[in-house]
């Protein structure tokens, strides 16, 4: 599933408020079906929220409909009393919810569904500059829905228009520590990231798409896998 690919703080500067809808076809192995997205970010007086849905039709039937629904929504809080102390000016206090569920159908041609479980997350984020893209770091302490003890999870989100706004690099990086199925006492890490490359028809409809890498995700042991997508997107 997507993370946040709208950067938190850095996109203040492009535009004030941005709500986009992603149409993804997933060419992953085992997948071959569409993905739809929708964001929104908003910022106001004491700091901004962002939020998106992920929407996949892969249910059985022709044409297929939807098949599993993903929602994240977080909400970042400036600091009082920071503002004017460099270099944490920028510092920003981080709160996150995460919940979802997927349908399936076994050998016996019952459909069923299964959560992907709930969860909290909270921490701070951080911006900083690596060469001449803006990144916002975030540092956080993740909490899962029946688990004992809590995880942690860093996360790289960015957003870097370059070629005149022509094309648009956007994106995140996650980094967790998880229980193992098997193995509740024992943990282990998760990496995912997924990379966009957009190229802006207009400075409102944009072609590209994006390349899903992940390992133990959701669940180990998974190798590290390679789902590419072709996508559309439009800012309205």
């Amino acid at each position: 599933m997507k993370k946040s690919l709208l950067i938190i703080i850095v996109l203040i500067s492009f535009r004030i408020e941005a709500q986009n809808l992603q149409l993804h076809y997933d060419f992953g192995e085992d997948r071959k079906f569409f993905t739809a997205t929708l964001e929104m970010f908003r910022p106001d007086t004491f700091g901004f929220t962002f939020w998106f849905i992920d929407l996949d039709f892969n249910f059985p039937g022709n044409p297929r409909s939807m098949s599993a629904a993903y929602w994240e929504i977080s909400r970042d809080f400036y600091i009082p009393g920071l503002k004017k102390i460099h270099p944490f000016e920028q510092l920003g206090f981080h709160l996150e919810y995460n919940d979802g569920f997927t349908t399936f159908q076994d050998t016996s041609h019952y459909i069923g569904a299964a959560s992907y479980n709930s969860v909290f997350l909270s921490g701070f984020s951080f911006p900083v500059n690596v060469g001449n893209v803006s990144v916002t770091a975030q540092l956080l302490c993740r909490i899962p829905r029946g688990m004992d003890m809590p995880d942690f999870q860093f996360t790289l989100v960015w957003f870097q228009y370059m070629l005149k706004q022509k094309i648009l690099l956007t994106g995140f990086m996650d980094l967790w520590s998880q229980d193992k199925i098997a193995e509740p006492d024992h943990k282990e890490l998760v990496f995912q990231t997924e990379p966009q490359f957009w190229y802006l028809i207009t400075p409102r409809i944009a072609l590209g798409g994006e390349i899903e890498i992940s390992h133990n995700f959701p669940v180990g042991p998974n190798g590290l896998e390679f789902m590419p997508t072709l996508g559309f997107r439009w800012e309205f």
